[in-house]
């Protein structure tokens, strides 16, 4: 791996594999000597005292709870992070119900431009179907809504950042395999 730093987000729909992938990738990486910080979901910490996810622009707010997470990431080799901000877009997309709900939209969607080289290497799930929809404590919007998500992530990447897009398929351990190779 090179000296530069490689920020990795792995992206996509609920129930992809994000977070056992972006776990795993980050034990494989400090096992192996390399120096990455692990970026969570900060929407997992603050759901208990904020609960869910009402409006684009609850949406805005976790952006900026997320980016300054990242920014704050001091490791030599980078950060591993299964949020990526352009998450945030794309679910402000989904569920922009009225008409003032653009206006958080839009600006999610020039913040998204501002940060292109935020993340060198973007990982997303080649099919989104490959493993099995599981409701849980944070996973309630349904398969449908998980899929919708998956795409929009997987369209606004391609579009804007197809050169560090990385499609994933596989095992966990196939998965972390492809991404060790890329990197």
């Amino acid at each position: 791996m090179s000296k530069n730093k490689i920020n990795i987000a792995i992206a996509g729909g609920q129930c992809t594999g994000k977070s056992v992938t972006s776990a795993s990738l980050f034990s494989r990486l400090k096992l192996s000597g390399l120096d990455y910080d692990y970026i969570s979901e900060e929407h997992r910490k603050l759901a208990s005292e904020f609960g869910d996810y009402r409006s684009p622009f609850d949406r805005f707010y976790m952006w900026r709870q997320q980016e300054r997470e990242e920014l704050r990431s001091t490791a030599t080799d980078g950060f591993i992070t299964d949020a990526p901000l352009f998450h945030f877009y794309a679910s402000s997309m989904m569920y922009a119900s009225e008409p003032r709900d653009n206006l958080a939209v839009r600006e999610l969607f020039r913040m998204c431009l501002e940060i292109k080289n935020r993340y060198q290497l973007i990982v997303i799930a080649e099919d989104p179907n490959e493993l099995p929809y599981q409701i849980d404590g944070c996973r309630h919007a349904g398969r449908e809504k998980s899929l919708k998500k998956h795409q929009i992530v997987r369209t606004f990447v391609e579009h804007h950042y197809p050169e560090r897009l990385l499609l994933v398929r596989g095992t966990l351990e196939k998965r972390l395999s492809q991404i060790e190779s890329k990197l």
